[in-house]
C-alpha cells in the first residue's frame, strides 16, 4: 500500500507491503509503526500513527514530496532548493511549520 497517512489501517488489515515516504528520512516512526503492525498490536501501530497526525496533515497540505523535500533541507541533508524543476518549495510560513512539527514529533535523522 501507499499513502503515509493509511499506512497503519492498511498494514492492520493485512498489506505485505508499505510504500512509505518517511521511512527513507525518518525510519524510527516507520518501523513502530510497521513492527506494532506485524506483531499483532493494531492499537499501538494505530496510535503511532495518531502521533505523526500532524506530519500527516502537512502531506495532505502541501503534498508528501514538498514537505519530506523540505524537511531535509531543514535537517542539514539537502540544499535548500532541492526539488527539480518546475516543482516550486515551501513558502517561509510553511517551512517554519514543517519545523515546527518536526520539532514537536522529536523527528531527525
Amino acid at each position: 500500500m501507499s499513502g503515509d497517512a493509511y499506512a497503519a489501517t492498511g498494514l492492520n488489515a493485512g498489506c505485505d507491503t508499505w510504500y512509505s515516504v518517511i521511512a527513507g528520512t525518518f525510519p524510527e516512526p516507520a518501523l513502530t509503526l510497521t513492527r506494532a503492525a506485524q506483531a499483532g498490536e493494531p492499537d499501538r501501530a494505530q496510535a503511532e500513527s495518531h502521533r505523526l497526525q500532524p506530519l500527516w496533515d502537512l502531506f495532505a497540505r502541501h503534498g508528501s514530496l514538498r514537505v519530506v523535500a523540505t524537511a531535509v533541507a531543514q535537517l542539514g541533508l539537502t540544499s535548500p532548493h532541492n526539488l527539480p524543476l518546475p516543482l516550486r518549495g515551501l513558502d517561509s510560513e510553511d517551512r517554519a511549520r514543517v519545523a515546527e512539527v518536526l520539532r514537536e514529533l522529536g523527528l531527525h535523522t
